[in-house]
């Protein structure tokens, strides 16, 4: 009788753990599948201060790599010869004069200019090939001071604003439709103004490039979010949790990330088939000793880990090829200096 009713106590306390929000179970990433790569240096005749970002278009890497006189460098992928510097800084017609956010998606390339809350249109052939004075389509936000991380999503453009809410819903012509307030239940202790300032900081956003969905990924803990546009509404329709934050809020007037608080996705590459991330999983005083990611976690669309890279020398950025099978990483070189790696899926 005491064995038939500990079997059942055993059974309840089994159906009530799986019972109730099923947003609030952490799914802890499995390293033990882990595939150990070693990316190969792309041998450049451009030297690099730093490479923030990676994006391809066909042959061509675009680097978010400020030089001086552009912030947007131009590879060829395969021979690594330097083809040309874009986004060049200045005030005349077609530059910039601040670093640009850029997005690649299909014949287009997107550029938002922080300096005029614009984003500018360019097809791909002639932001590669020609001069930017008079070769797009600039749309001007009407509210938000600072949307950054913009993109088209069917027929509208979603920002990730900078100072709040967390993202914000525009027509195809700039004026604001909606706005979207809510994070994962891993901040809700976050409340005062500058907690939530440092923390819309900490996600990043992407677009599937059919343009039916966009992903969100979080630096502080390990979140990842699937959203769609309904009328006329930003709609979560996925949360999966990988890394608790580890939030400790003692002051409201000190830092949100503390030294023990959980580092989690950074760079951030789609395409129609896998969401591409890079992922530390290292506390936040350990992170600053070494400053770049050593992981790459490939999702499906449906937050499923498909596949995770060990990478020898870490990575920030990255971009994938999947007709070429290969993956390119913002890494080091032997010097420690920023520099493009391929990895081979």
């Amino acid at each position: 009788m005491k064995k038939a009713l500990s079997v059942v106590l055993v059974i309840a306390f089994i159906l009530s753990c799986n019972t109730g929000n099923k947003k609030s179970k952490i799914e802890p990433i499995c390293l033990k599948d882990t595939i150990f790569v070693k990316p190969e240096i792309l041998k450049s005749d451009k030297l690099f201060s730093v490479i923030w970002n990676i994006k391809i278009h066909d042959s061509i890497l675009l680097l978010m790599s400020p030089d001086g006189r552009g912030s947007v460098q131009l590879l060829n992928k395969n021979s690594g010869k330097f083809i040309s510097t874009k986004c060049i800084e200045g005030r005349g017609p077609g530059e910039f004069s601040d670093y640009v956010d850029l997005t690649v998606i299909a014949d287009s390339i997107f550029i938002y200019d922080p300096t005029k809350n614009s984003i500018s249109v360019y097809k791909t052939d002639a932001f590669l090939n020609n001069s930017l004075s008079n070769t797009h389509k600039e749309i001007i936000f009407q509210k938000h001071r600072v949307n950054f991380d913009a993109f088209p999503l069917e027929g509208y453009y979603v920002s990730k604003t900078g100072t709040g809410p967390r993202l914000a819903l525009f027509n195809r012509n700039g004026k604001h439709i909606s706005d979207y307030q809510l994070f994962s239940d891993f901040y809700k202790d976050v409340k005062s103004q500058n907690h939530i300032q440092e923390l819309l900081q900490c996600f990043i956003v992407d677009p599937k490039p059919d343009l039916s969905k966009f992903v969100s990924i979080s630096y502080i803990g390990g979140v990842l979010e699937i959203f769609k546009i309904e009328n006329d509404t930003i709609k979560q329709i996925l949360e999966k949790r990988f890394l608790d934050p580890n939030l400790k809020i003692k002051r409201e007037d000190d830092w949100l990330v503390q030294e023990d608080t959980k580092i989690g996705f950074y760079g951030l590459y789609t395409t129609d088939n896998y969401i591409y991330t890079s992922y530390s999983g290292l506390t936040s005083k350990e992170f600053r000793e070494i400053r770049i990611m050593d992981y790459i976690i490939v999702f499906d669309w449906e937050g499923n880990v498909k596949r995770i890279y060990k990478v020898e020398g870490g990575l920030k950025g990255l971009a994938a090829d999947e007709a070429e099978g290969k993956i390119y990483v913002v890494t080091k070189d032997s010097e420690g200096v920023d520099a493009v790696g391929v990895i081979n899926m």
